[in-house]
Parts: C-alpha cells; structure tokens; sequence
C-alpha cells in the first residue's frame, strides 16, 4: 500500500475561512504594592492542598531522619577536619549512628518453636547485616577505577 500523494491531488487551503479563537482566562494586572512572598502565597493557596496525613508524613519523618545523619555525619567530618577528634573517635561516632538490631525473645511461657523462630531470625539478620553494610557504601566510579588502577 502507498500512502504517497501527489501535490495535484491535494486539496487547496481555503485562507478565507475565519477561525474561532479560542477563549483564554483573565489575567490579574499585577500592583506594585505586592512582594513576592504574597504571589508565592497566592499560586499555594491555588493549589489544591493534600492531606499531610498518611505517607506524606512517613516522607517527610523518614527525609528528617536522613537529613539528621548527615548533618551528623558532617559534624563528625568538620571535628576531624580541625583536629578536635582522631580518626577513631570518629570511626565510634559513625559506628554509634547504626542502628543496632535486636531479636525480641519470647517470656518463658513461650512455646518452644517460638523460641526457635526468634533464634532463626537473629542468626538470619546476623548473616544480612554484612550484606547491608557493604550496600551503604555508595563508592563513587572514580574511586572504584583509581582503586583497580593502583592495585596493578
């Protein structure tokens, strides 16, 4: 099938017919008298607000934490960096910020495969944790090639 079509077989474009335009909302003039904070304020409150409840609140918590280490982690650094601490003072301020996991044991009224299965758990998180250390170690692509490179 061809979908090629000549010029003589395309019909001529009729200039002469008038368009509607299409209807466009007002826009407000703006004052003089208006900072910008009140124009920030205006395109807010245009938007529709969300509820803050639910998963927002769980990204904004979980953006506080991360934002929480790092300005500890820089701390760390900047002490290092002005002598006020030695490197293994900070290799346990860093050690200290992981969070440390815990195995809840069953009371003696526990059943003993309750027990069982709390132990299996803890061997279980033991065996992740090395896994989960290295994953935190986000080297950059620079470093891992300079790192080969030297090692030849």
């Amino acid at each position: 099938m061809d979908d090629y079509v000549s010029r003589t077989e395309l019909s001529p474009v009729d200039r002469a017919v008038v368009r509607a335009s299409s209807p466009v909302p007002a826009i407000q003039a703006v004052s003089a008298n208006r900072t910008s904070d009140a124009l920030a304020q205006d395109k807010r409150s245009a938007l529709p607000q969300s509820d803050l409840t639910g998963s927002s609140q769980e990204e904004l918590a979980s953006l506080a934490e991360y934002v929480e280490v790092h300005a500890r982690i820089a701390e760390i650094l900047a002490d290092l960096d002005a002598g006020s601490t030695d490197l293994a003072q900070a290799q346990d301020a860093v050690q200290a910020m992981i969070p440390r996991p815990m195995v809840l044991v069953p009371l003696p009224p526990a059943s003993k495969e309750a027990v069982e299965h709390a132990a299996d758990v803890a061997r279980r998180i033991v065996a992740r944790a090395g896994h989960a250390h290295a994953g935190q170690a986000h080297l950059r692509r620079a470093t891992v090639e300079q790192v080969a490179v030297s090692g030849n």
